[in-house]
């Protein structure tokens, strides 16, 4: 049963997908990177369990002390679908956000790695790919709100004490080689988006509890990068 899960996860990761970036240029000065991993190769893939995720599966013939760049493309949210075991009236509200509103919250997501990978170690953001560098996107994948969204909360200061959070968000990260487009590892995990002891029904708490949880998000990616680095 776990076999059939992880070969589901690929099955995910490997739908049609084009990057914005990669290391071939074309006029528009963007380049494309597919991802694309031979069928025969899915044998070599095995869940990390040393992973801060809870779901790290990857290729074990990579060695990923050989990347020391990544092309961090922005966080997506087209793929994410309302759980529609919730409260009604808060995935009526979720059900009417924009585009602008959801670019708005992936973008405290962006702002976090770039801050946090420009002085690592381990990995720094490029904008060219190589035989050195991946191509990573995070994906938000399913949302079950336990709360109004942001633009129909109840005032701009705290006006209740809800601190279940936002709702619980299931996020996925596919990383591939820039230049080739292998495959290398499908990230999945999910999380509460809270801000702890505060409210989340007032606009400052629900943004606070947003960034909180991308940025716990940022870190565990940072910690499993320094233990592939230290893995070899």
């Amino acid at each position: 049963m776990k076999t059939q899960f992880f070969f589901w996860l690929l099955a995910c990761a490997l739908t049609p997908v084009v990057f914005g970036a990669s290391s071939t240029q074309g006029e528009s000065g963007k380049a494309k990177v597919a991802t694309v991993m031979p069928e025969s190769q899915v044998e070599n893939f095995s869940n990390w369990d040393d992973s801060s995720f809870s779901t790290f599966f990857y290729d074990t013939t990579v060695n990923f002390s050989q990347y020391d760049q990544a092309i961090f493309f922005p966080m997506t949210f087209d793929r994410m679908e309302l759980a529609q075991t919730t409260n009604d009236e808060y995935l009526e509200s979720w059900s009417k956000s924009s585009f602008n509103e959801m670019d708005k919250i992936c973008q405290f997501f962006d702002d976090f790695l770039m801050k946090k990978f420009k002085s690592s170690r381990y990995i720094t953001p490029t904008l060219k790919g190589g035989p050195n560098v991946l191509a990573i996107e995070f994906r938000m994948k399913d949302f079950m709100p336990m709360s109004m969204r942001r633009e129909d909360a109840l005032g701009t200061v705290g006006s209740s004490t809800n601190a279940m959070g936002v709702g619980i968000l299931t996020f996925q990260a596919v990383l591939v080689e820039s230049q080739t487009g292998r495959l290398v590892a499908v990230i999945e995990d999910g999380m509460n988006i809270s801000s702890g002891t505060n409210s989340v029904d007032d606009r400052i708490g629900r943004n606070m509890a947003w960034r909180r949880s991308f940025r716990d998000i940022v870190a565990k990616l940072h910690q499993d990068f320094k233990m592939l680095e230290e893995k070899g």
